[in-house]
């Protein structure tokens, strides 16, 4: 999950009081699991949802874990959820099997295509595009704008340009402070939407090849609002 040594602390802090809360005399592994959520996606929270809703979440995530299944290089999934946490709805979580020191562009498309997976779900499922997947659009884009702009994966070579350290908005011409010519940043916005696309354009094939897959996983979400990444991989043997 990336912890740093603050994060690990604060979280054997936390699982220290839910397993006190809970009389326990140990922190036990489910008080450990529960504090890493706590502290990188937020407390659960009870929401009103209606059924309709339920089930937009519930493809959402399955979306995020099937493109996951089926591209290059991605880490496993290991719990897939309907709980509301933090500003989410649900989540789907890939921690590392071993430590990463370096990424390849393989790798990386192909968590941009995971990122975009719950919105392609949305897209085939329900016909209808909702505002769930802003923080995956945010988070892809930002990671296709790495890739172009500072790590030389894109048509424009093996150059990095100074975007200012900050955001660089599509269509946006230059921040303060920036280097980047407005023609330089309006090739840097093509190169990154055409990974964006690209990725994209894969996670719904992948989605529309495995519906039926895609439908065992959101209900048994449905069903039990949570399953670990053994349950997930069952379902789609």
């Amino acid at each position: 999950m990336g912890f740093s040594g603050a994060d690990i602390e604060n979280m054997m802090n936390e699982a220290a009081i839910l397993a006190a809360r809970a009389g326990k005399t140990k922190v036990e592994q489910a008080d450990i699991e529960e504090a890493a959520l706590k502290v990188t996606i937020g407390s659960e929270r009870k929401t009103l949802q209606t059924e309709e809703e339920r089930k937009m979440t519930a493809y959402h995530e399955a979306g995020h874990a099937v493109v996951s299944a089926f591209v290059k290089d991605m880490d496993p999934v290991y719990r897939v959820s309907i709980i509301a946490r933090g500003a989410s709805l649900g989540h789907t979580s890939f921690p590392p099997e071993r430590d990463r020191y370096n990424e390849t562009k393989t790798r990386l498309s192909s968590i941009i295509s995971t990122m975009l997976g719950g919105r392609a779900a949305e897209e085939l499922i329900f016909g209808e595009l909702t505002v769930g997947a802003s923080d995956d659009i945010s988070k892809a884009t930002g990671i296709a704008r790495k890739m172009v702009a500072e790590w030389g994966m894109s048509s424009l070579g093996p150059v990095s340009y100074d975007i200012g350290g900050g955001q660089f908005w599509l269509a946006r011409g230059i921040e303060e402070g920036n280097k980047v010519s407005e023609e330089m940043a309006a090739k840097i916005d093509t190169e990154v939407e055409k990974l964006v696309h690209s990725a994209y354009v894969h996670a719904k094939e992948i989605i529309e090849a495995n519906k039926e897959k895609l439908d065992r996983v959101a209900a048994k979400l449905l069903e039990k609002e949570t399953i670990d990444g053994e349950e997930f991989r069952s379902l789609m043997a």
